[in-house]
């Protein structure tokens, strides 16, 4: 019975079910239509367009074939349920699979149906439920075809990953085997996300090159695989400051074809991490180039804000602050017609990412709500598995970013202090160094200057976490953050408190504590002594050319 759309061999299980586990899903047929382009559609071509990769094509010919008996109509289900899920459609998977009135006789095609209805559920994100489908798939998988077998394994894998149990994780995916073709290509690619969890980057990257190098040697292809392999890299690429092999990696991503269904989540992210690489790489104009990208990929308001918060960072690290604002007014205003409790698992991280550009712009008050929106409605739903702090370290980075623009550098250090160690521990090299830079600002001690410069090291001079090194090392002054430059600026230039309060929308306590600080590090008294102090330095011009001038 049944199985050749599984099995990719043609062989058929004899096999029997006991009569106790077999079950009846559903009872809806498919539409009953003959041709597909002129063509007889046959569950031959179906399958083989399943084997090119061509899904759509693939579900087309599902709903053309004429299914005269309950055995195809039953291997039509499988192999559609089978797209539906490469396609990231797990909830029309499940409806196909139900959508079958029959019990199949014979093993292959029950644990398959079996093993798709629970990699469906872990797909939803009801991995307990999945997974325990999966592994009584697995109890009765002993005499089914190996095909069957390797990837009821890389969907045990899958499901124990997500339920961040490495070690049996790896262990069932290291279990594939490689004469498996594309089931291989897939577990490979699974076991770089392992390790990309553990934060073991170095065996990451490599497995997902191994992943390509697999996926160039198979008989089938499946762009899904290839996409998630490409973001990986990207984000490996970006997180490890390793611009030497981005030029080659912007190569392969521009010649993906990435219009295909199913492939805007990695799209999006590909986009995201590619505008940091060329952040690094010195290229500012490909930066917004990727962040442009990125914003077209988005399939959801959230990842729209995402792309809005990247390119307010690309005008950031320009300086072009009033770009920057125009962006993050942008994301702001978006973001209230948001409701966080829909975010998806790889968004939920957005208020964070709102809150550090906010913090930039000066709108302390905002980033505060947005971080205590986080701490109450998000952060109790991530799942976080035993050890690892890379969430803490990311909530901890951007805190102290908030604290820093209210003024409040004690609670900032604090902080900033606390996200370094968590970052260095989980090899964050580029936001470790982002926040290394903001301690030395603050504090002075040479041990933050000595961090960045050995992992900026290589990287283009013209990213602006180097043009901030070299700024630390050559200031002829007291270390300054752009906050505390922007109200120096205004205030040898004779503006209130009100006033700057005003430019910077802010509150006129955050003003103050930052004027207070600005006292201790220039060891003044008075506003007319810092404003002397600063003249002198050359850090500060009396008028920018476009306004008269004042007295301070």
């Amino acid at each position: 019975m049944g199985g050749e759309a599984l099995d990719y061999g043609g062989r058929r299980a004899t096999s029997h079910i006991p009569t106790h586990r077999a079950r009846r899903l559903g009872a809806k047929a498919v539409p009953n239509q003959r041709t597909l382009g002129g063509q007889r559609a046959t569950f031959s071509s179906a399958r083989q367009a399943f084997l090119d990769g061509d899904f759509e094509q693939c579900l087309a010919a599902c709903d053309a074939i004429a299914l005269h008996d309950d055995t195809i109509r039953y291997d039509v289900a499988l192999l559609r349920a089978r797209v539906l899920l490469r396609l990231g459609r797990a909830d029309k998977a499940i409806d196909a699979l139900r959508a079958c009135a029959y019990t199949p006789t014979s093993l292959d095609p029950y644990v398959t149906a079996q093993m798709l209805l629970g990699a469906s559920y872990v797909r939803l994100g009801q991995v307990e439920r999945g997974e325990a489908l999966l592994a009584e798939a697995s109890t009765m998988a002993h005499s089914a075809h190996p095909t069957i077998r390797a990837e009821l394994a890389v969907n045990l894998g899958i499901a124990r990953f997500q339920l961040h149990r490495y070690e049996e994780a790896e262990a069932q995916l290291s279990a594939v085997d490689p004469a498996s073709d594309i089931i291989h290509a897939r577990a490979v690619q699974y076991l770089a996300w392992v390790s990309f969890a553990r934060g073991d980057f170095a065996v990451a990257a490599e497995r997902f090159r191994s992943s390509l190098r697999a996926l160039a040697a198979c008989k089938h292809h499946d762009r899904y695989v290839e996409a998630n392999v490409l973001q990986g890299l990207t984000a490996l690429s970006a997180e490890l400051l390793q611009a030497e092999g981005w030029p080659s990696l912007q190569r392969s991503i521009r010649a993906f074809d990435w219009t295909r269904d199913g492939l805007a989540r990695p799209r999006f992210w590909v986009a995201i991490f590619a505008s940091i690489m060329c952040e690094i790489s010195g290229d500012a104009a490909g930066a917004r180039t990727w962040a442009r990208d990125a914003e077209s990929a988005a399939a959801t308001t959230a990842y729209r804000i995402l792309a809005q918060c990247r390119m307010a960072g690309v005008f950031r690290g320009l300086q072009e602050w009033g770009a920057h604002r125009e962006f993050v007014d942008r994301a702001k205003e978006l973001h209230a017609t948001l409701s966080v409790v829909d975010l998806g698992d790889d968004q939920k991280q957005l208020p964070l990412f709102l809150a550090e550009e906010m913090a930039h712009a000066g709108m302390d008050e905002g980033a505060a709500l947005l971080m205590s929106q986080y701490r109450d409605v998000i952060a109790p739903t991530l799942r976080a598995s035993p050890g690892d702090e890379r969430y803490a370290a990311v909530e901890s980075g951007v805190e102290g970013f908030v604290r820093e623009a209210a003024g409040d550098y004690k609670a900032a250090i604090r902080l900033f202090s606390s996200a370094l160690r968590l970052l260095k521990k989980a090899r964050y090299r580029r936001r470790a160094s982002e926040i290394a830079l903001r301690l030395a600002r603050l504090t002075g001690a040479k041990r933050y200057v000595d961090y960045a410069t050995k992992t900026l090291e290589g990287v283009n001079a013209s990213y602006w976490m180097v043009v901030q090194l070299r700024e630390l090392e050559s200031s002829r002054g007291p270390s300054l953050t752009e906050t505390e430059k922007a109200i120096l600026t205004l205030l040898v230039r004779g503006r209130a408190y009100k006033e700057i309060a005003a430019a910077r929308r802010s509150s006129w306590k955050t003003v103050a504590n930052h004027v207070q600080m600005l006292f201790r590090k220039f060891d003044v008294n008075s506003r007319g002594q810092l404003a002397a102090e600063a003249l002198r330095l050359g850090l500060v011009a009396l008028h920018d050319g476009t306004e008269s001038n004042r007295g301070t």
